[in-house]
Formats: C-alpha cells, sequence, structure tokens
C-alpha cells in the first residue's frame, strides 16, 4: 500500500517519506479500513517535527503519521460487533501510541475507535473530525447542562474553537467567543456565537460582561490557560467550570489560587486521546446527529494528495489555514 512516513524526527521536507508500506491485518477486535482522506493536525506536526511533550527520540522504528481519518471498513477481525464490512466511517486515535496511523491507504484500528459517517457526509469532513471535533464536542457538553448559561471560548476562530462555538449554540448556551481581527469576528459570528469580544482589548473584562448584559461566565473553553486565567478570575460565575486544553503562550501558568477557591470553581483539563469509550462515544453521537441534520459546519482549508504530506504539514505549522488541511489518499499515486 502507498503510504507517507518517517523514521527520524525534523523538518518535514528532510525526514517525510513516501512510497510502499506493508499491508496491516486486523488482529482480534479491530477492523480494516481503506482510507479516503487523512486529517492533518497540530500535534501530528509536532511529533514528527520531535517538538511534542519535550520528546524528541522516536518511539517506533519507523511512524505513518495522522490520528484521524475517514474511509470504507473492509475487513473485520475476530470479536468485533461494533462496526460491519462495507460501513462508511472516521476514525479517531489512529496514531496515538502506535506506529501506524491514517496517511496510509489502509489502516488496522480498534473497532472502538472508529464510528459511523453519516451518509450526508463526505470523507473530507469525516477525517476532520477525530481530533477537533471530538475535542470541541467534549469540552463544550461533557460537564453539566449548559441551556441558558453563559459560555466563553477563547479563540473561537480556530478550528477546535469554532466547533465549540457550535456545539455550544446548539447545546442552548449565550455564547461568547473570543478572536482578533475582522477575519477571526467573521468566522466566529458565522458558527452561530452570540457575540464576538477582541481578546486584545485592554477592557476584554467589561467587554464580555457588556455583550452578557452583566452575568458572569458559567462554562469556558480555554485554549490558551496561562494566557487568559487573570480574566477568568473576575469572568467566572461561583461554581463556574474552566475546560482547558491548551497553554502555548504561557506554558507554566501562575493562577489566583483564592479567586478559584473562593468561586469554587471547578477546572478540567482534556486531552482528546485520553478520553474514556463512554465520553469518545458520547461525543462521537453528538457529532453525528448534527452532522445528519446539516446543522454542523466543519470548514476546510485544502486538500492536497497523499504524496504531498510534507506540504500539508508546513500548511499546518505556518499557523495560516482557515480549516483543517486533508490529505487525499483514495486516489494516492
Amino acid at each position: 500500500m502507498r503510504a507517507a512516513w518517517y523514521e527520524r524526527v525534523g523538518p518535514a521536507k528532510e525526514v517525510l517519506l513516501y512510497g510502499d508500506r506493508p499491508m496491516p491485518s486486523p488482529g482480534p477486535g479491530e477492523v480494516l479500513v481503506q482510507l479516503h482522506a487523512s486529517g492533518v493536525n497540530p500535534s501530528d506536526v509536532k511529533a514528527r517535527a520531535g517538538v511534542r511533550g519535550g520528546k524528541s527520540d522516536l518511539p517506533f522504528p519507523y511512524i505513518v503519521p495522522h490520528s484521524d481519518g475517514a474511509g470504507i471498513v473492509v475487513e473485520c477481525g475476530s470479536g468485533c460487533s461494533r462496526i460491519a464490512a462495507g460501513s462508511r466511517v472516521w476514525i479517531s486515535n489512529g496514531q496515538w501510541r502506535r506506529a501506524s496511523g491514517t496517511s496510509a491507504q489502509y489502516i488496522a484500528i480498534d473497532e472502538n475507535l472508529v464510528f459511523p459517517l453519516p451518509d450526508n457526509t463526505t470523507f473530507t469532513t469525516g477525517a476532520a473530525l477525530g481530533i477537533p471535533a471530538l475535542t470541541a464536542c467534549h469540552m463544550t457538553t461533557a460537564f453539566g447542562d449548559i441551556t441558558g448559561r453563559v459560555v466563553l471560548v477563547s479563540g473561537g476562530a480556530g478550528t477546535v474553537g469554532r466547533l465549540a462555538v457550535q456545539f455550544a449554540k446548539h447545546a442552548g448556551a449565550l455564547v461568547v467567543a473570543s478572536g482578533h481581527g475582522s477575519a477571526d469576528e467573521q468566522r466566529i459570528v458565522s458558527a452561530g456565537a452570540d457575540a464576538f469580544v477582541d481578546y486584545t482589548s485592554p477592557t476584554f473584562i467589561e467587554d464580555v460582561l457588556k455583550v452578557t448584559n452583566g452575568r458572569e461566565v458559567d462554562h469556558s473553553v480555554e485554549v490558551e490557560f496561562g494566557a487568559n486565567v487573570e480574566s477568568l478570575a473576575d469572568l467566572l460565575s461561583e461554581r463556574a467550570t474552566v475546560v482547558t486544553y491548551g497553554s502555548a503562550r504561557v506554558m507554566r501558568p501562575e493562577m489566583p489560587f483564592y479567586k478559584f477557591l473562593f468561586k469554587g470553581i471547578q477546572l478540567q483539563f482534556v486531552l482528546v486521546y485520553l478520553l474514556t469509550g463512554k465520553e469518545r462515544a458520547d461525543a462521537a453521537m453528538r457529532i453525528n446527529r448534527l452532522l445528519e441534520e446539516g446543522k454542523l459546519d466543519v470548514p476546510i482549508h485544502d486538500v492536497l494528495p497523499l504524496q504531498d504530506c510534507a506540504r500539508a504539514h508546513e500548511i499546518v505549522e505556518s499557523g495560516k489555514r482557515a480549516g483543517a488541511v486533508i490529505l487525499d489518499v483514495m486516489n494516492a499515486a
């Protein structure tokens, strides 16, 4: 089968290889998926560059990257009961703690990491769901009912943030999202947010309270915890929840402990790869329901052929994208 892989970490054009790899076979509880598309995420490019989690060594002799993908199940291993051969599916955790991800024509993977792809959803969109949509859905819906509550989404113009805006809005929340500039504002408003607030504003706290008519934030979806923790301490309501999945700008945050303590704030850290089976299945069900109803907008920035995997990594690394970067695997040369 055709695949892209690397045998050492480093710059994309220097280490990513393209050619033939052995065909996988499904083991017990696994399905073999013929992939049509593979999604490229920031975590994938950081791992390839050797800067993810401070680790620069390769855990396997080679790595076929990418956790997200979509395709058709062509074979089921012994003991499989959830997914039948011939099913259209999307995939999560493709390359988490294993050598072979989705930048290949086939992947053998635990059937519990595979979910039905609605008939009205393309493989391209399906390949953009695993990390961003599961993260966004879990962070907005898994920590209590947010109907009628005020939800603040940090970085609402980003891939995860924009999806989080949609999940929160469909769950009945009053949604405020932060960004910077007119392009961010357009992306946030078009996702259904009730209000946009510029995170660079010197009156950010006052700006948020103005658009909420003085109501404090009940649930925060936070991509830059360390940079925003001080403003959160003043914006949060009593017993509010902060769910965070990033802190790249301030990697060792200092927290105003007593402000959080005396409001009884619940602080949750989310790493999408570590969701339980039930958490993952619940989020996938919500994602698929919105897809089936045509109510989930999953923006795609670019689609490139599998052999251009290095270029796809460079696009993601540039930070200049407005949606997912996808590799066309089905038509690999």
